[in-house]
């Protein structure tokens, strides 16, 4: 699979993402199933079906770089997301921009919503204390039911904004 030119071309959807650093959640689709290699991980098995992965970017270029980033296929994945984005098509970004790291408060969240379950142990949270940041569905996760749970969980923050990509 080569790299997804709706993202990485000049003029694309992520260039209507302002500048910023954030959080984010890459909702992805993998059309089989798959044994694919992830690194340090090992192998893992991963089901057909819908993944959220939630992630921070407060280094350079912020969300948007970061999401050109995750557009593309690396020949040298660096990051959990890297191993899985050479087999599943990117859907679509719901993404805050603002001072705050909330990746860990949008995984508890994310796994909340009906349907989510936890795809694997540890990843994209190998540095952190929690479960994992990729969730899996049947079903597509909707952004209007994730931004209710977000409302309760943390009500003075600003809801995320969507970005479709497909």
């Amino acid at each position: 699979m080569g790299i997804d030119r709706r993202l990485s071309r000049r003029g694309s959807r992520v260039d209507t993402i302002a500048d910023g650093k954030g959080t984010y959640v890459l909702i992805s689709r993998l059309k089989t199933p798959a044994a694919i290699p992830v690194g340090r991980l090992g192998t893992l098995d991963f089901a057909a079906g819908y993944y959220g992965y939630v992630g921070s970017a407060f280094g350079p270029g912020g969300v948007r770089g970061r999401l050109a980033h995750h557009s593309g296929v690396s020949k040298r994945p660096h990051w959990h997301i890297d191993y899985l984005r050479q087999h599943a098509e990117i859907l679509e970004c719901w993404f805050l921009i603002g001072p705050h790291r909330r990746e860990h408060e949008w995984a508890g969240t994310l796994e909340l919503l009906a349907g989510m379950n936890a795809a694997t142990a540890r990843f994209g949270a190998s540095d952190c204390g929690c479960h994992t940041h990729l969730f899996w569905s049947r079903q597509r996760p909707r952004l209007t039911r994730f931004a209710a749970k977000l409302r309760g969980q943390l009500p003075a923050d600003p809801l995320p904004q969507r970005v479709s990509l497909s």
